[in-house]
């Protein structure tokens, strides 16, 4: 999924991400099309909503393989929201998928969210810009907006998908980058979802990839240099034996170089006071924020 901020000037560089990222579906927002232009990519069909006014911003469209059980559904299309709808059949699954761009300038409350969620129907996966801030997804801050839309989501029994990091990076110095751009799917187990940052487009959002698997996506546990056999004590008095306080830092190398050693003192440290145990690959599985939060 990836806001393009203008498709048409992108279609090279997209057409070789699609190969390259072997993508079944790519989600655009803000595709600035209008009912007298489209895309076209071999291999793939096209579905693209535009702005209600038929001008040069905004819009939306879902690029799909062309071999994939598919059909079009009726777009969404207000000054608020522009959404492409397609439903899609897999051994699996038999859902609709939906490109969405939210305009920033609106002042959306929970029951436009609502209304736009239900029209997807029971089963869905949503990608686009929202332009709606919640710590919840992973932004910096949450506004009125993404309180609403967070409301909209637990009443409809929605679930997020995010890297939790930055998608947007504005040009303008001073603003801050956030996430604007993120998944969320409906009556679809995150257990089956993966979802991963890439920076391999050019415009000024990153694009997200989510993974849908036929089978429980297992995510191993993350290293640790500690585990609770690290004697903490120990392992100040070593660390304050190893670091010299009288170096000169007078100039970047000197400064490159002494940053460099505190890491490796410290994990010299770490390493003397703690056991070596054997590591346990344990499976670890999303967890639905129904069952986080119960």
């Amino acid at each position: 999924m990836w806001n393009a901020n203008g498709i048409r000037e992108r279609q090279t560089e997209f057409r070789a991400f699609l190969d390259l990222q072997n993508i079944d579906i790519g989600f655009i927002s803000e595709t600035h099309l209008t009912e007298h232009s489209f895309i076209k990519f071999e291999g793939y069909k096209c579905y693209h909503t535009v702005h209600p006014q038929n001008t040069a911003r905004g819009g939306s469209a879902v690029i799909i393989r062309d071999n994939l059980i598919h059909y079009e559904e009726a777009s969404y299309r207000t000054d608020a929201i522009q959404a492409t709808v397609v439903n899609v059949k897999t051994s699996r699954y038999n859902f609709n998928v939906c490109s969405a761009y939210f305009p920033p300038r609106n002042n959306l409350k929970k029951i436009h969210y609502l209304e736009f969620l239900k029209s997807l129907g029971e089963k869905f996966i949503v990608g686009g810009d929202f332009n709606t801030k919640n710590k919840y997804w992973g932004s910096r801050l949450t506004t009125v907006k993404g309180k609403e839309m967070l409301s909209a989501l637990k009443d409809y029994g929605c679930e997020c998908h995010s890297t939790g990091k930055p998608t947007y990076w504005p040009t303008d110095l001073n603003k801050k980058p956030d996430l604007l751009d993120f998944f969320i799917s409906r009556k679809i187990s995150a257990n089956y979802v993966d979802i991963e940052e890439n920076f391999d487009l050019s415009s000024d959002h990153s694009p997200i990839i989510l993974t849908l698997s036929e089978t429980l996506i297992r995510q191993e546990a993350t290293l640790s240099l500690i585990n609770k056999t690290t004697d903490w004590e120990s392992f100040q008095i070593n660390l304050n034996n190893l670091v010299k306080l009288n170096i000169s830092l007078q100039s970047k190398e000197e400064l490159d170089y002494e940053t460099e050693k505190f890491i490796t003192d410290i994990q010299q440290a770490i390493w003397k006071n703690t056991a070596k145990t054997q590591p346990v690959r344990k499976a670890r599985y999303v967890t639905p924020w129904k069952l986080k939060h119960w």
